[in-house]
């Protein structure tokens, strides 16, 4: 993950009704659900030094990662490159995780899809203050 993307992992919804009785590594994964994944036409599909990881969108900008193991859907992950997102990708890539029922699951808690919430992620995060003034990032 570079300094100025904004990272966190796609989880299912139904997992999150259960979140305290469920360790993180549990809460992220969607082996036990029966979804069918919708093609994601937004981002393009990026090759992928292993096989186990299907990207969409270039690993140092914005992008989804989908994690497979014993060809089983394991884990999605998603970056926003806080340097040019736009308000239309973000809005595309919320309504794919709410497509799949997703939710965002970000530094531990759950999220909603819903765009004020994670602007407001976005703006308090550390991706964001890099991004205001990388100097003072440093000191």
């Amino acid at each position: 993950m570079a300094l100025w993307q904004f990272d966190f992992y796609i989880v299912p919804r139904e997992r999150c009704v259960i979140v305290e009785n469920l360790e993180s590594k549990d809460i992220l994964s969607w082996k036990q659900n029966s979804i069918s994944l919708i093609e994601i036409d937004f981002l393009e599909k990026t090759p992928n030094w292993t096989e186990d990881i299907v990207q969409y969108g270039k690993a140092d900008e914005t992008c989804i990662q989908f994690l497979y193991e014993d060809e089983a859907l394991e884990e999605i992950s998603c970056r926003f490159d806080l340097r040019s997102l736009s308000k239309k990708m973000l809005e595309k890539i919320l309504d794919y995780i709410e497509r799949i029922n997703g939710m965002v699951f970000y530094e531990g808690k759950i999220y909603a899809p819903e765009i004020n919430g994670i602007i407001e992620l976005m703006k308090n995060s550390k991706a964001n203050k890099f991004c205001q003034n990388p100097i003072n990032f440093f000191k």
